[in-house]
């Protein structure tokens, strides 16, 4: 099936041209009135990693819908720059809405042609976390978001990330070790200091502090802020804790419009979605009516088959919620 696609420029902040692309619909296909909106993740630009975004363009365009893709100030074709060097930082930034302003300039350039369109937001990672904190903000209606492994904490280098082992795989590598106690080889190992005593502990040492996160979450305990009682900053770093900026925008978007959350269970982020937001903010109907798991699937989606049920499954939400 023949799909067009169109190459467009709009004006950012500061005078900057920002870069995105129109995919649509084919003449002799369905027509749906629906625009998909999403930006990259941060790193790999109007494709998406591992070419995410380009198969959901082509998915939903064979299914009569319009897909627009774009490069936010600083990244991909677009102008721009963006102060933040460090990797870990840059997506701080991102999770905390440096790309706002390049979504409500794309918002506005959208409007002019597809005001009559349901506006659905998507994207993958720093994608969904930013078209969730945009979205929230935008004068122009969100029918809905469908999120792929949108993140609900903070990164950052100024974070201690020993939370961030998914409490399933730490107990698949303990259960791994647990099963060789009946082997005396592996205890012989063990006894004579040739084990890996640092891995062992690690995760072990993962389970205990997800436990203390997901208690904590169920009695609204704040996270330590990493500052001794002086107020004087201590060399101690604070822990991954649930942002914020994600709980107070995922509140209002739940309030004005329809939201799908999709992670794969091989995700961590999956467990902190679950452990850290949930427990506290979701009942468990909610819970069921905006998160969907993709089984076997990883953080990025790799594969194509992980990729194409996550489309099946909004494209069925379209259907049913999003009216």
């Amino acid at each position: 099936m023949q799909l067009e696609r169109e190459i467009v420029e709009f004006s950012g902040s500061a005078g900057a041209n920002l870069v995105g692309i129109l995919w649509f619909p084919s003449p002799n296909g369905p027509k749906r009135k629906i625009l998909f909106i999403l930006s990259h993740g941060g790193l790999s630009h109007k494709l998406g990693a591992h070419r995410v975004h380009y198969h959901l363009a082509r998915f939903f365009t064979a299914r009569g819908c319009t897909v627009f893709r774009f490069d936010p100030a600083g990244m991909g074709d677009s102008d721009g720059v963006i102060p933040t060097q460090v990797r870990q930082d840059l997506f701080g930034s991102i999770e905390s809405g440096v790309f706002k302003d390049s979504y409500r300039e794309a918002f506005e350039y959208l409007a002019t042609r597809f005001a009559d369109h349901r506006w659905i937001l998507s994207g993958v990672c720093g994608g969904a976390i930013s078209s969730l904190l945009a979205g929230v903000e935008s004068p122009y209606p969100i029918a809905g978001y469908a999120l792929i492994s949108c993140p609900v904490v903070l990164d950052g280098t100024r974070f201690d990330y020993s939370r961030r082992e998914p409490t399933p795989m730490a107990l698949k590598y303990l259960s791994l070790s647990l099963a060789n106690l009946i082997s005396p080889a592996a205890i012989w190992r063990f006894v004579t200091f040739q084990s890996d005593y640092a891995w062992l502990w690690n995760n072990a040492r993962s389970l205990l502090l997800r436990g203390k996160d997901k208690l904590s979450a169920k009695l609204c305990l704040p996270h330590k802020t990493g500052k001794a009682d002086t107020g004087k900053p201590s060399m101690i770093k604070p822990a991954v804790g649930l942002s914020p900026i994600f709980v107070k925008a995922a509140h209002e978007a739940m309030q004005k419009s329809k939201v799908l959350f999709i992670y794969g269970d091989n995700d961590g982020f999956l467990w902190e979605f679950v452990d850290l937001y949930a427990v506290a903010h979701l009942s468990a109907s909610q819970r069921d009516t905006v998160l969907r798991i993709i089984i076997h699937a990883n953080h990025m989606f790799v594969w194509q088959q992980w990729q194409q049920q996550a489309f099946e499954l909004i494209d069925g939400w379209l259907d049913s919620d999003v009216k």
